[in-house]
């Protein structure tokens, strides 16, 4: 399937289309991957938050990731693809089109993730390392990853 990219603040989407981003997070990290943390928060709606959204031609969300800039680093997070799409590619574009994203939005800034343990490996093959020690969000166990600002333009 051909994905539709783009990137928007919350307050330039369409109640419909934050309705649709906001379901495709609950489904997966509430519901399928069972984590009772509140999904929805104030980092959503901030001007500095930048939701990149991964769509259907007939505009279903198929993926979407957040971005923010937190202090000297970048936060990604909040990554999320629609069950009936991992396997595809997807994944790999939406992670490929966000990190182009903080590249041309935040030169020479690290991205720092919070990433379930067993995408490690994942995150890994694009240059991300541990930063920190295992820790338990939610009963998943969760690792602080950072990818350095020229690990980041090595990939673009």
């Amino acid at each position: 399937m051909n994905a539709i990219f783009a990137v928007s603040a919350l307050k330039d989407l369409s109640p419909l289309e934050v309705h649709k981003i906001y379901k495709l997070r609950v489904d997966v990290f509430v519901h399928e991957q069972r984590a009772p943390y509140k999904e929805i928060d104030e980092i959503d709606a901030q001007d500095t938050t930048l939701h990149v959204q991964a769509w259907s031609p007939q505009r279903e969300i198929l993926g979407v990731a957040r971005v923010f800039p937190e202090g000297s680093v970048v936060r990604l997070g909040r990554f999320v693809v629609a069950k009936e799409q991992r396997g595809t590619g997807l994944g790999r574009e939406l992670l490929f089109q966000t990190l182009r994203l903080i590249h041309e939005q935040y030169p020479g800034r690290e991205t720092f993730i919070h990433t379930q343990s067993a995408l490690e490996g994942y995150y890994a093959a694009y240059g991300f390392i541990r930063s920190g020690s295992q820790f338990e969000e939610d009963g998943i166990p969760h690792l602080p990853m950072t990818l350095s600002a020229e690990k980041l333009a090595h990939l673009f």
